[in-house]
């Protein structure tokens, strides 16, 4: 017998293939001329408008106040701050030492009236200095520092690599990145990511809207929330370290190593637990049981793990993290291994064959390839995972076709609203 659900599946992606195809039909359309190659720059110089340099002695402090434009803090051995900028004639930089600080900002030159306009700066400043950025629109990388590092923007990406000092990062719509430091990390953002690699150090990552990341980090504590969005902590956990890791609506993956010695507590509402650990649960609890509330320890339990989603599956692995896409193919593989997935017999494995194949065909060249990689990779995801999703939620209710049907006719038009969001 045939299934249904491929042809559902693939008209899923016919339909998105029917949404996008204007648009690339008007791109070719317009695309009467050969390829224009842009080059890295705005309308600001290449030599520097402002370029300065002053001493300063142990102890002083750098600030940087700035509305728009982007700051990259470096560091010398030298006991002085230089400060070049580039900027429009309109704009004037200022240098002042006071107070044990040097103060840098920008106004508009004498005859000129608004505020000042964009401001792009490169600040080399002693490795000891304290270094203190804020902006509304700026864009911050900080290098090397070996004090104190703090920055402030309401809109734009902040960057810390390296450095020996304590780290603070506030951002409403910006990325967080910080590698390779050692010292505390505390980052905090509302619509965007934040990514922590390579730190050694306590960390406290806390977003709204965005995934959190920390990898190849040894933190001795670590407190990591989000509302909507994944978390992914590769540790290994130390003795007597507190890991405590929350989302509402995301999952939480982890891994402790193979040598973990940890007492780790679970608690999910809507998801799924899974381990390579050999973890039994309680009696009369399944890993699929929507609430879940349990604790286990590994090797000595020296240290104590905390994760909690409320929408989320939870995964505890004593290994390397797959990538997010293998991730998602893995999934649907183990969930062959549920009894009503496998009374299903050859349709369980046509399903998962045809949905491989037009995610294959999509990235290979197919009719998404040129709406643009990117956007195909993110689609391709999206629909392996509601397919895996609706195919899940149907044998569960009932070992039925039609019902699989239905549930994958569900998928192709929530995929479709999907696309004409993007």
């Amino acid at each position: 017998m045939s299934s249904p659900l491929p042809t559902a599946a693939a008209a899923a992606w016919l339909a998105v293939a029917a949404l996008a195809a204007p648009a690339v039909a008007g791109q070719n359309t317009a695309a009467a001329q050969a390829p224009v190659q842009a080059r890295p720059g705005g309308p600001e110089s290449d030599t520097p408008r402002t370029d300065q340099t002053v001493d300063v002695t142990r102890g002083m402090q750098l600030v940087l106040s700035s509305q728009a434009g982007e700051a990259t803090v470096r560091t010398w051995d030298r006991d002085a701050v230089r400060v070049q900028a580039s900027h429009g004639t309109r704009e004037r930089v200022e240098v002042q030492t006071a107070d044990n600080t040097v103060r840098v900002r920008a106004r508009t030159a004498p005859g000129s009236r608004g505020p000042a306009g964009l401001v792009d700066y490169v600040i080399t400043v002693p490795r000891w200095m304290a270094v203190s950025l804020s902006g509304t629109y700026l864009a911050a990388v900080v290098e090397g520092a070996g004090a104190e590092v703090n920055v402030e923007t309401v809109g734009g990406n902040i960057t810390v690599k390296g450095g020996s000092g304590a780290v603070t990062l506030r951002s409403i719509e910006g990325e967080i990145l910080v590698e390779n430091a050692t010292g505390k990390v505390q980052a905090t953002t509302v619509n965007d990511s934040i990514a922590v690699r390579g730190v050694s150090g306590d960390v406290i990552a806390e977003t709204t809207n965005g995934d959190v990341v920390v990898a190849n980090s040894k933190a001795a504590n670590l407190e990591v929330s989000t509302v909507n969005g994944d978390v992914r902590f590769e540790g290994p956990a130390a003795d007597k370290g507190l890991y405590r890791i929350t989302t509402h609506n995301g999952d939480i993956r982890v891994s402790l190593g193979q040598q973990a010695s940890a007492t780790v507590f679970i608690r999910t509402f809507g998801g799924d637990f899974s381990s390579d650990f050999p973890v039994t649960l309680p009696d009369g609890m399944s890993s699929r049981d929507g609430n879940k509330r349990f604790n286990f320890t590994l090797g000595g339990g020296t240290a104590r793990v905390e994760l909690q989603s409320f929408q989320g599956d939870i995964h505890v692995s004593r290994g390397p993290l797959a990538p997010e896409r293998q991730r998602r193919r893995g999934s649907r593989d183990h969930a062959d291994d549920h009894p009503h997935v496998a009374a299903l017999g050859p349709l369980a494995a046509t399903v998962n064959a045809q949905v491989d194949a037009l995610v294959d065909a999509t990235l290979a060249g197919g009719v998404l390839a040129e709406v643009g990689r990117e956007i195909a990779l993110e689609i391709a995801g999206d629909v392996e995972a509601d397919v895996d999703a609706a195919v899940e939620r149907a044998v569960e209710t009932a070992v039925d076709v039609q019902a699989i049907q239905s549930a994958a006719a569900a998928v192709a038009r929530d995929v479709v609203k999907r696309v004409v969001r993007q």
